[in-house]
């Protein structure tokens, strides 16, 4: 009987040290969802897409040619519609164009936030809207004869999918699952870890391992995140990196939320170390002494 108390106490501690290191996981994916910096890495992983790029420029070079006839200087007619074509489908292949989309992808944070937590929400793609008025006026500008001549236009906005149905689908159900973690994972590992201190017969040691296997598993995480990257994370999750919940962390975690997500779990595992230390030097201190003969 007490083999058995020895190990389930065993499974509740690691049980329970792994849903305090899930809730730092996912207390980081919640926190870069609700401050925009996912949505800025979700379009920059979109905007290295060539083939999302080259439809973004051909959908403003339309939205160009469109809004210059509107305002009376029909290109086609004067022989410069590829010119001012090509230098906008061109443009939107630069840096300072994606730099220019990135500026303004800051306001639709909301937008994610909201969709991703929709409870009904048809199944489509995720989709960034930007107005690219201002920069399409620069480099019609700059274009010879062209920009001596075109007025100032108004482009409507042009949507960039930036997530395709299936996968955002597949973020949604983990992002919701890295809410509730984000919520109830760290009580229900203490919980699991105070079961366990009830269950095992040898109450003396308990606390220190539990406080080791949290700092185990969190620093673990922590090396696998710096050898491997978010990918080495989202392996070890319930089905791994192409479940839901490594999905949406992939997906939602950029290079600048990686260092809040190192930074999370080196506490969490610093915390669980200094526990076990705590309590093994409690422990030693507290051992029946040998009485001498």
């Amino acid at each position: 009987m007490s083999a058995l108390r020895t190990v389930l106490s065993a499974l509740l501690i690691i049980v329970g040290g792994s849903l305090i290191a899930l809730w730092a996981v996912s207390g980081v994916v919640v926190k870069a969802v609700e401050d925009g910096t996912a949505v800025q890495g979700i379009a920059e992983r979109a905007l290295a897409n060539d083939v999302i790029v080259d439809a973004v420029g051909t959908a403003i070079a339309d939205g160009t040619l469109d809004a210059l006839a509107d305002a009376g200087l029909d290109l086609s007619i004067l022989g410069l519609a590829d010119v001012v074509r090509n230098a906008i489908e061109g443009a939107a292949r630069t840096r300072d164009f994606r730099e220019a989309v990135l500026e303004q992808v800051d306001d639709a944070h909301g937008q994610l936030a909201a969709e991703l937590t929709a409870e009904e929400r048809e199944t489509g793609p995720l989709v960034i809207e930007i107005d690219p008025s201002a920069y399409v006026n620069g480099q019609i500008d700059r274009i010879p004869v062209v920009g001596e001549r075109a007025p100032e236009v108004t482009i409507a906005p042009v949507p960039v999918e930036v997530m395709d149905a299936d996968t955002f689908d597949d973020v949604r159900t983990g992002y919701r699952l890295m809410e509730l973690a984000q919520r109830w994972a760290l009580w229900a590992g203490i919980a699991l870890i105070l079961v366990g201190l009830v269950v095992t017969h040898r109450t003396r040691w308990f606390m220190a391992k539990a406080g080791l296997a949290v700092g185990v598993i969190a620093g673990g995480l922590w090396l696998a995140l710096r050898w491997w990257g978010v990918d080495g994370i989202a392996a070890v999750l319930p089905g791994g990196a192409e479940g839901s919940a490594g999905s949406a962390l992939i997906r939602i975690v950029s290079e600048d939320t990686v260092a809040m997500l190192e930074d999370r779990l080196s506490v969490v595992a610093l915390v669980g170390f200094a526990v076990a230390a705590v309590f093994l030097v409690v422990a030693l201190v507290a051992r029946p002494r040998a009485r001498a003969v």
